[in-house]
């Protein structure tokens, strides 16, 4: 079985033009096709047999030829017309194989969390509030620190950039425990717990780490109810999805001496409204979703070759790499 064509859908940014250019390179012998807008979508996804992108629920339709769809990110809900809703009903049910790039992102993002544990297991945001006033202040901090290697890390989501985590939180002799629906064990995991033991664990456990993507089992894992079975002295990093953690709810806890503080890279709404109390909330570590900074070229990079590999697997008949388990979104 040979792959005939290939179709990039839109929008066309500047990472799919390049993938573009590097394929009709490397695959001469494939037709490679760019769709501008969803018109041209909906007139020629007839003939479609592999695409990089997200096809509409009117498109699915017509995609009697389609038998592979890349998704251009891990676990991404929100499809490229910017609304809820990669996975849905019509894609679920058509014959269709999806895969992702995870693996990709797991070293640059691993680097991140250990950058918000370590400064806020120091507590330096309270100190970064004493700079700012000038105020040379021993005292600023509200809680004390945490001794990583008296600690225990909590992982949710164990697959590559939560084993990087674990990996690096060892090499700080930290006990780190994960929790995951796949694995049950993993190197530099003391234990891998399913998710249904999560909450009834997370009292013993000193910083949670989330990497999980958002689905409808996942969203606003993380709130109130949660936060309040955690130590007073915990903080939260969230490197996965927004939308898995209500920031309400971990203002609230935080502000109330619930959880001590947080570490975010990714948030329910982005930007956040300027008007939202956790740009003013002490000891939070806010990044807008820049994990991945100074990698972008490296981690494109990655992702091509995942497409280059499954283009192989494709064509010899064999299982693609990075399949997704549609009904759950990963």
């Amino acid at each position: 079985m040979k792959l005939k064509n290939f179709a990039f859908l839109p929008p066309l940014d500047e990472v799919k033009k390049a993938f573009i250019e590097r394929m009709k390179s490397d695959y001469p012998d494939i037709e490679i096709l760019a769709f501008d807008d969803e018109s041209e979508v909906l007139e020629n996804i007839h003939i479609v047999e592999a695409a990089y992108g997200w096809v509409s629920p009117e498109a699915i339709k017509n995609a009697k030829q389609l038998k592979w769809l890349a998704n251009p990110d891990s676990g991404s809900f929100v499809n490229e017309s910017g609304k809820d809703g990669w996975f849905y009903k019509e894609l679920i049910e058509h014959p269709v194989v999806v895969t992702n790039p995870r693996g990709i992102y797991f070293d640059y993002i691993g680097n991140h969390v250990m950058a918000y544990l370590l400064a806020l297991s120091k507590r330096l945001p309270d100190y970064f509030d004493a700079q700012r006033r000038r105020a040379w202040d021993k005292e600023a901090r509200r809680h004390k620190a945490i001794h990583l290697n008296e600690a225990t890390v909590m992982i949710v989501g164990a697959g590559g950039i939560g084993q990087e985590v674990a990996r690096l939180c060892k090499a700080f002799r930290m006990k780190v425990i994960g929790v995951d629906p796949q694995f049950n064990e993993l190197e530099n995991f003391d234990n891998v717990i399913t998710p249904e033991k999560m909450e009834p664990t997370i009292d013993q456990i000193d910083v949670l780490v989330t990497t999980v993507m958002h689905t409808p089992e996942t969203e606003k894992i993380f709130n109130l109810k949660l936060f309040k079975k955690m130590k007073p002295t915990s903080i939260f990093i969230n490197v996965g999805r927004g939308k898995t953690t209500s920031l309400d709810d971990l203002v609230y806890a935080i502000e109330n001496n619930i959880i001590s503080g947080a570490g975010l890279d990714v948030f329910e709404e982005e930007p956040v409204p300027k008007n939202h109390k956790l740009w003013h909330t002490p000891g939070v570590i806010m990044t807008p979703h820049v994990a991945l900074m100074d990698a972008v070229e490296i981690v494109n990079h990655r992702r091509y070759e995942i497409l280059k590999k499954n283009i192989k697997l494709y064509n010899a008949g064999e299982q693609l790499h990075n399949l997704v388990d549609k009904e759950k979104w990963y």
